[in-house]
């Protein structure tokens, strides 16, 4: 899976998480995840959950806040640990 289809299904992800508040296509993946609203710390938990489950890849929640802040960086390394 490359890393544009890795970060259209996050997209897709995020937008189900927000319940309709954001649509897939209004995410940028280079957009900082908290910073712009994507995601909050209940949606944090439950994103890193699905990525766990389908793509296999732990990511501590530190992680998010510190190293994987975007979903291009999530998708890279995800990537990289498939």
């Amino acid at each position: 899976m490359s890393v544009d289809e890795i970060v259209a299904g996050l997209k897709q992800q995020l937008a189900e998480l927000s319940e309709g508040k954001i649509e897939a296509g209004a995410i940028e993946g280079s957009g900082h995840l908290f910073d712009y609203g994507y995601v909050d710390s209940l949606s944090a938990v439950m994103f890193l959950a699905h990525i766990e489950e389908r793509f296999g890849v732990h990511i501590d929640d530190m992680d998010l806040v510190e190293k994987y802040t975007t979903l291009d960086a999530i998708a890279r390394h995800i990537a990289e640990s498939q």
